[in-house]
């Protein structure tokens, strides 16, 4: 279940009684209802650069299917505003429609960068030429407008173009002056950018209009009839002839009924808009609707595109990596052509959309896995067809059915294919290790795309065949073409909707801030791969769990595992999958459900992420982060290129090639926090290359079992405040942690035995399991193994031990040292990073340069009585000065939480 957070259903309810109020604002018998905002094939020149490269008009809906869309959706009069041109309007003129002539222009600030829409209406073909040619300079543009009584709306006010370039909030303040009507309900944009719009138009006193009119030497009344009683208009902004109707306006006509007698709906509308005597009705653009939208464009982009031709595509206008992305785009869907079954699904969709239900030899044709998802299909069809009212919210639950329902399949097919590679010894799925050459060999494919599909492959495309990938890559992607593509285009929808919406969310905030209304709150989602398992970064959130619980931190932490249950602040999706990977460890990974992560992330209202994880996680924090428009940071927990050294075979070459795709990764995040300096160093170093600025050193802290000391010794040994923990001839010394390779744990050995020659005595006592566990065990034949011990029986055995071990020179922080001197029990650990940033040499433990080392700390140590009660006093001392306030505090400054007062939110 997805919780709606206070920002967003307030939000919801607010704009949602704002509609109630215009609707009631006209006696309905005196109201004409009006899309006009919308969209048909003749709006086929897109604005967008990747549209024209692929010449791809922005729809192919075919005006008389619109008009039948707008007529079911109960609009009272026509109007078809397609991008620069009224075509449509005079072909419906032509056949005798009563039409409202509009178009939506394409206009620009001279010597700028900036375009804007503009709804114009009520013009003739000769004007039509005139604005057309006047479109270029937005001041001459709407001077002619007003000379000429055409009546214009600026619609979707907060979205424009701008190049890429940021928006500057002077923009409105032009706005303000040059127009008299805006729409401050667009189908196509969400309730936050709506009920922004409306907060900025009701600001607009005459004050202010005067000021800016000043400010940038406009008269306003060069623009407009009226330029201080500004008006509201909606329209569905639909391009698919999927919502238009929904949305719209308003037209209020005194006398309505009499007037009809004499007077064409068109011109009462007409005179409506210029009167300013109209309201917008409707639904919001949320972000099932885009996504909707988007799943339909691109069936029909799948259906229709040709072609675009490669010398044209690299001769035009546009930036090389615009080029060669389109090219991807077309080599895949000239591919998708060529798979029928894929392209009959598509044209199946599409169809369900405008209420066609599915075809019987469509249904028939379906295998038994598939039948679910086009249950779901034809429930869409049925609902448009039948039931119109509930269409949206019949969208809102099937997307994601059919998203999980293929992603599920695409799993199970991939899963079956990799177990039969791997029984046949292909592309080197037996014995795997991590080699970037082997890897590389194995998995190549050629540069001729067209041999990736061919079904007999020529011995040109063969020759170089010991050095590609040995997969069936054609019979591979017969069972897998459907699932995946149908997983990638919903996944791609749905973002694509999600930065429709929140492009422009900076210049939102900024809006918000200057109305002070509507400000969207300072949020995090924490995501993590892991949390509940046996290592030291769910150790490590766990901690930061009970801490934001605490004092209520704006953060909630995210994970995906299937028997955890969510609670305050932490929030689990199930897997729709779940893998391992034997070279970490048999490490279970679960894969998430991306779209549900997606509502989440909108419906709590998160505006920035924090995730502590590389793998899946990582993932899905950076299509969030471009998704929506928001800050992400990285946790880095574990140093990846350790983790290489120790357990991989590699040569430096293969080593550079995982730091080049490290770097590429972390440089994708705003902000980087490490644990240790030599992390920070390695980060700001010109092989990694990022700014020092963005590198944030942090730290961990333990949970408060670990802080309370007993007041006297028990019968075990245990010491009081002045007393060493173990003052008998027999030692214990402890190890704790995972029991793998990279741990160092095979110094054991060594160590031990090195202390036994001079301490008989000494007991050795591991806590913890791995990988490594057997064979440590062959080894070390006189320790004591404890297995895994539960986190509420550590203290208690840390307090049992004399000395701690850790001989590992892997660990990034090392939560064990600190849970160690939290209950005053030193540490001796190698001299390397997160250790001897927490580790006073020789005041709270010994920092070693090796095995040996290591084995003389600890003799001296059991030696010296004196100095072991002043190491374990001093080892307390070093962990109170770990504070977990202190660091969530730096925390939050560095995610640029800005707003969060300590007071506030303990007192919620």
């Amino acid at each position: 279940m997805i919780i709606e957070s206070d920002f967003h259903s307030r939000l919801h309810s607010d704009y949602d009684a704002f509609l109630n109020e215009q609707k009631l604002r006209f006696p309905s018998n005196e109201t004409l209802k009006i899309d006009i905002h919308c969209h048909d094939k003749n709006s086929d020149v897109p604005d967008e650069l990747w549209g024209r490269l692929l010449r791809l008009p922005e729809t192919w809906l075919k005006t008389k299917d619109l008009v039948k869309t707008l007529e079911r959706n109960g609009t009272d009069l026509i109007t078809v505003t397609n991008h620069n041109n009224a075509r449509s309007c005079w072909q419906l003129l032509d056949m005798g429609y009563d039409v409202l002539v509009g178009a939506e222009f394409t206009c620009h600030f001279p010597d700028s960068q900036l375009s804007i829409h503009v709804l114009t209406y009520g013009f003739t073909p000769s004007q039509e030429r005139d604005l057309n040619n006047l479109r270029h300079n937005i001041l001459d543009f709407t001077r002619y407008t007003l000379e000429n009584d055409i009546p214009t709306v600026l619609p979707h006010p907060l979205f424009f173009y701008t190049h890429k370039q940021r928006p500057d909030i002077s923009i409105l303040e032009k706005f303000a002056v040059m127009f008299q009507r805006f729409e401050v309900l667009n189908g196509q944009r969400g309730y936050w950018q709506n009920q922004l719009t409306r907060h900025w138009v009701e600001s607009l006193t005459p004050d202010k209009i005067n000021a800016y009119a000043h400010k940038h030497n406009l008269n306003p009344y060069d623009f407009c009839t009226d330029p201080y009683n500004k008006s509201f208009t909606g329209g569905s902004d639909d391009h698919n002839g999927i919502f238009a109707g929904r949305t719209g306006t308003l037209a209020h006509i005194p006398d309505l009924e009499n007037r009809l007698k004499n007077t064409r709906r068109s011109e009462l509308v007409l005179e409506a808009i210029r009167d300013g005597n109209t309201a917008p009705y409707g639904e919001v653009g949320k972000e099932e609707k885009l996504t909707v939208t988007f799943l339909d464009y691109f069936s029909q982009v799948a259906i229709h595109m040709e072609d675009p031709g490669l010398l044209r595509l690299l001769l035009h206008k546009g930036s090389l990596q615009d080029k060669m992305l389109c090219l991807g785009v077309s080599n895949a869907m000239q591919e998708l052509k060529r798979h029928k079954y894929t392209l009959t699904f598509l044209k199946t969709f599409h169809e369900a959309l405008s209420g066609t239900k599915p075809a019987l030899l469509t249904s028939i044709g379906v295998s038994k896995e598939f039948r679910p998802t086009l249950k779901v299909v034809k429930e869409i069809a049925r609902t448009q067809r039948k039931d119109p009212d509930n269409f949206l919210n019949i969208i809102r639950t099937a997307i994601p059915e059919i998203y999980n329902l293929v992603t599920s399949i695409f799993f199970s097919r991939l899963n079956q294919h990799l177990t039969l590679a791997k029984k046949d010894n292909q592309a080197g799925f037996n014995n795997f290790e991590l080699n970037t050459d082997e890897l590389i060999r194995k998995f190549e494919i050629p540069t001729q795309l067209r041999a990736l599909f061919a079904g007999d492959k020529t011995p040109e495309l063969t020759a170089n065949s010991d050095h590609m990938t040995s997969l069936n890559l054609t019979k591979m992607l017969d069972q897998l073409t459907f699932p995946a593509l149908a997983s990638l285009v919903i996944a791609g929808a749905s973002f694509a909707a999600s930065q429709v919406i929140y492009s422009n969310r900076p210049f939102l905030n900024e809006l918000a801030d200057h109305l002070d209304k509507g400000q969207h709150p300072q949020k995090i989602l924490w995501l993590t791969d892991t949390f509940s398992d046996h290592n030291g970064v769910s150790s490590a959130l766990q901690s930061t769990l009970s801490e934001i619980q605490k004092y209520n931190y704006p953060i909630d932490i995210l994970t995906c595992h299937p028997t955890l249950k969510s609670e305050e602040h932490l929030v689990v999706v199930e897997p729709v999958h779940q893998f391992k990977i034997s070279s970490l460890g048999e490490q279970e990974f679960n894969v998430p459900d991306m779209i549900k992560i997606q509502r989440i992330f909108e419906q709590g209202s998160y505006d920035r992420i924090i995730c502590s994880t590389e793998m899946l996680m990582g993932a899905i924090a950076l299509y969030l982060k471009k998704a929506f428009s928001v800050p992400a940071f990285f946790f880095m927990h574990t140093d990846w290129m350790e983790f290489v050294q120790q357990t991989m075979n590699l040569n430096g070459h293969e080593k550079d090639r995982i730091r080049r795709l490290l770097r590429a990764f972390y440089l994708q995040f705003e902000g980087i926090y490490t644990l240790n300096n030599d992390h920070r160093d390695w980060l700001t170093s010109p092989e990694m290359g990022i700014d020092t600025e963005k590198v944030f050193l942090t730290q961990h802290w333990v949970a408060d079992n670990y802080r309370k000391q007993p007041s006297q010794c028990d019968k075990e040994n245990r010491c009081s405040n002045n007393t060493p923990h173990n003052s008998q001839p027999n030692p214990i010394f402890l190890y704790v942690g995972r029991l793998s390779d990279e741990k160092g744990v095979f110094d054991l050995p060594s160590i031990y035995s090195a202390v036994k020659s001079k301490i008989p005595h000494a007991e050795l006592w591991v806590a913890g399991t791995g990988p490594a566990a057997k064979q440590l065990q062959i080894v070390l034949p006189e320790a004591t193994f404890l297995g895994w011990v539960d986190k509420a029986d550590l203290p208690a055995l840390y307090q049992r031990a004399d000395l701690l071990l850790l001989p590992s020179r892997f660990d990034t922080f090392g939560c064990v040292v600190l849970e160690a001197l939290s209950c005053a029990l030193p540490v001796t650990a190698y001299n390397c990073k997160g250790p001897k940033d927490i580790i006073e040499d020789k005041v709270s433990g010994y920092l070693v340069d090796s095995a040996h080392e290591m084995a003389e700390a600890m003799i001296e140590y059991c030696r010296d009585l004196d100095k072991q009660i002043k190491m374990q006093d001093a080892a307390l001392l070093r962990s109170q000065q770990l504070k977990p306030e202190a660091i969530m505090a730096e925390l939050l400054k560095n995610a640029q939480i800005s707003d969060f007062q300590d007071d506030a939110c303990r007192s919620q």
